[in-house]
């Protein structure tokens, strides 16, 4: 039995939606795994004395910063990292439902072909 056009289209664009859904995951747990770094960063920091000498990572370099100025760009940091992961999450979101939308969608035709085609026997049997 050939797969009819209409449902192979379905499978594949169940397959770009399952890999786009990967790809946002993935930026997502990145994201996270950064967000928490920079949280515990933030912790640290504001444990110290504002005056104390504290060194960032400019690519292979360590230049000396101030605690305040530190605490603000991790700050910073934090905010950009949350608007990243609840844009994602919404990414996330609407790929779930795109997901669920196909797979019904190849149901409800895998459905209606193998009612076709049993129905088909059924006739040809009697």
């Amino acid at each position: 039995m050939s797969v009819p056009p209409s449902l192979q289209e379905a499978v594949n664009r169940l397959q770009q939606v399952q890999n786009q859904l990967q790809g946002v995951l993935l930026r997502k747990q990145q994201y996270e795994a950064e967000l928490r770094e920079v949280e515990r960063a933030i912790s640290e920091l504001e444990k110290m004395a504002s005056d104390v000498k504290v060194y960032k990572n400019i690519g292979v370099f360590l230049v000396l910063t101030n605690r305040d100025e530190a605490l603000q760009e991790l700050r910073d940091r934090k905010e950009l990292l949350e608007l990243h992961i609840k844009t994602l999450s919404k990414q996330e979101s609407m790929l779930r439902e795109q997901l669920e939308k196909l797979r019904d969608e190849i149901n409800r035709e895998l459905a209606r072909l193998r009612g076709g085609t049993g129905g088909e026997l059924a006739k040809g049997g009697g």
